[in-house]
């Protein structure tokens, strides 16, 4: 491998980005140059004080031209870094370098040494100077200690850097000559893991011309690693079909060696011939052997078949992370999606359901139950099956007793990958029961637990991890909150005997809100969480009262309602707070969301049409002043939160109405 030439170390990144660096940080303008300067090369100072003087005045520029390069010629000849004053009488210094047998000067400069540098730099200025041609630029003063102290802060990192853009430069280098000889390392249209291996051996093949290659995988019941694709000369006998697993071939290149060598005894006057086998290491487990049947090599022909194996390796491992994080993503994604599933207005039973086969579609299990703690018997129930009926309708447990009765106790979920080996357990797996692995999350809204989510039996026939629990933990959390909503909404007789909707709207009422909104700060508070709170006021309503009626008011009162409601999450809480006054408790929700939210009831308030006896009328002059605050920035208790709201909801009001305001 040839070295790097002097002009490609100068053009590197890390060379470059590191003189802007210094340069700008260190008040110095830098040049890095080769050291055979003469004063005949025509150097031209690159410095930015100098380049203005130069592009003004031409008389500057021959001086500049006809004095610096003879300095910086001699400075460069120096075996150690020099100090010098420039044309323009500015500190300057030169540091020698080597790359090899080249050599490169380290050209900087700074400001004066003292004002007679500046007088005289002013003059030089002034006999050169064209009429009507005025020159300024802010000037600095640097003592000799502190440009020696720069320069050898230069030399230092110069030195260190030059080492690393060598490496770099070298590696580079290395790669596109590899890549010429021996093409592009990449199979053109065949991604799969067969697909690299026959890559692999077709071009080491028409590298090397061996006697034979073979890559052997290994089988994950016996062990083994057994014969998957192989090519050989014509003449070649010998074909390497298995090797076991207690091997020395495998023990050693398991253990991290670079290859394992086999010399064949040959008879007298014959060239010896020899195996090699290289290890295709990938996520640190031995996936592959390649076995390699030639004369023996030199020791650069090994390393390019051990640089081979290892490009095949990576290649294989890349292969699985990129499947593995599309597989991700696609779960993410449809775990994103899932509480806009659920969030439909779906009866409870359908709801609940639901729930189930979302769950069991997120984790890709073909089993499951959802069991719902019944507040008046303190049992939990089956409410949800999928993947059979064997578990009664009616079937019920107490928490503590059984799995799914511990996690209701304990608040925490359980990961089970066998269950006959789990410590915690040792139970038997029932028949019905295609694997031992299952996963159960208890489903409750802050420490309060309604039921119980149980999945078992992966599609894939793998056991459920870690990555599956998160998954299902984040899911349960809001499926526990739209159950919760749900169910309120199931009992809305029984809410309204207890007072807590409104009954025009059929929102929650101003009591149940503040009870809500204390329940909302004391949760927030003791898990230092945040939350949202919205104060919707209808502008131009009392007008539409007078005019129209009460009765009109009233439908104008609904529909408004119901355009908040349409407009929320589900998880959101929203509640009549008096007359045209609304309030909408956002959990969980930053002050940007929260805004963005607000922006939506904004703009659907005031593009609804209403409808009443005298026809469609579109708006009908009815707009909506919002406050937006926050958990805990604009307060911290229920009294200070509505104070704050309804102060940010007026001060829409003042700044013209039919605004969004924080405060």
């Amino acid at each position: 491998m040839n070295r790097p030439t002097l002009q490609q170390i100068l053009g590197s990144r890390p060379i470059r980005n590191h003189v802007d660096d210094i340069a700008s940080t260190l008040g110095f303008s830098l040049d890095v140059i080769p050291s055979d300067v003469t004063a005949e090369s025509g150097l031209v100072c690159s410095s930015a004080r100098c380049t203005s003087l130069r592009n003004l005045m031409p008389a500057w520029k021959a001086r500049c031209e006809e004095v610096c390069p003879g300095k910086i010629a001699h400075a460069a000849a120096n075996t150690a870094a020099t100090l010098f004053t420039c044309f323009a009488q500015f500190i300057s210094f030169a540091i020698p370098l080597e790359i090899g047998h080249d050599r490169l000067t380290v050209i900087g400069r700074g400001g004066f040494l003292s004002l007679r540098d500046q007088r005289k730099h002013r003059e030089l200025v002034r006999s050169v100077a064209v009429r009507g041609i005025c020159v300024s630029e802010p000037v600095s003063f640097i003592s000799k200690k502190q440009a020696w102290a720069v320069c050898r802060y230069v030399e230092k990192s110069f030195r260190h850097l030059i080492d690393i853009a060598v490496e770099s430069v070298s590696m580079r280098m290395k790669i596109e000559q590899m890549k010429e000889a021996f093409g592009q390392w990449e199979p053109a249209t065949d991604n799969e893991t067969e697909g690299i291996y026959r890559f692999l051996i077709e071009r080491l093949f028409l590298l090397f011309d061996p006697g034979c290659i073979t890559v052997l995988t290994r089988d994950r019941s016996s062990g083994r690693y057994v014969g998957l694709l192989s090519q050989k000369r014509r003449t070649e006998k010998a074909l390497v079909q298995s090797i076991g697993a207690d091997d020395v071939i495998v023990k050693e290149l398991g253990e991290g060696k670079p290859y394992y060598l086999y010399q064949v005894p040959s008879a007298a006057g014959n060239e010896p011939t020899a195996w090699y086998f290289f290890p295709l290491q990938v996520n640190d487990g031995l996936e592959a052997i390649l076995a390699f049947s030639d004369r023996v090599l030199k020791d650069d022909d090994v390393h390019i078949l051990s640089t081979f194996c290892r490009q095949a390796a990576h290649l294989i491992e890349n292969q699985r992370l990129q499947r593995e994080l599309g597989k991700k993503i696609r779960r993410l994604a449809f775990a994103a999606a899932l509480p806009e599933t659920i969030s439909q207005n779906l009866n409870h039973r359908e709801l609940m359901q639901a729930i189930l086969d979302k769950s069991a579609e997120l984790l890709m299990a073909e089993r499951g139950s959802l069991m719902l703690l019944d507040e008046v018997t303190n049992r939990l129930l089956v409410e949800a099956i999928k993947g059979g009926a064997e578990i009664p309708e009616h079937f019920s447990i107490s928490p503590g007793e059984g799995i799914a009765g511990k996690v209701a106790a304990m608040g925490e979920p359980v990961l089970v990958r066998n269950l006959e080996e789990d410590p915690r357990f040792k139970q038997k797996n029932k028949g019905r029961y295609k694997t031992p692995s299952f996963v159960s999350v208890p489903l409750k809204i802050d420490n309060r637990i309604i039921g119980v989510l149980n999945l078992s039996d992966k599609t894939t026939g793998e056991v459920f991890d870690d990555d599956d629990l998160k998954l299902i933990q984040t899911f349960a959390t809001h499926a526990a909150i739209v159950l919760d909503r749900n169910a309120l909404y199931t009992q809305t007789e029984e809410l309204k005997r207890l007072s807590i909707t409104d009954p025009l709207t059929g929102l929650l009422n101003r009591r149940y809100l503040q009870d809500r909104l204390e329940d909302e700060a004391a949760r927030a508070q003791r898990y230092d969480r945040q939350f949202c709170l919205l104060m919707i006021d209808l502008d131009g309503f009392k007008r539409f009262n007078d005019t129209r009626g009460h009765l009109e008011g009233d439908r104008v009162l609904k529909q408004i309602a119901d355009v908040i409601m349409r407009s929320v999450r589900t998880m959101d809480v929203v509640a009549r707070y008096g007359g045209d006054e609304f309030v909408v408790i956002l959990p969980e929700t930053g002050l940007d969301l929260a805004t963005r939210i607000a922006e939506r009831i904004h703009s659907d308030i005031a593009t609804r049409t209403l409808f009443g006896e005298g026809g469609g009328l579109e708006g009908n002059g009815i707009t909506a002043s919002i406050g937006v605050i926050a958990y805990p920035q604009h307060g911290t208790t229920m009294a200070q939160l509505l104070e704050g709201a309804d102060r940010a909801m007026y001060q829409a009001k003042r700044h013209g109405k039919n605004k969004i305001e924080t405060l």
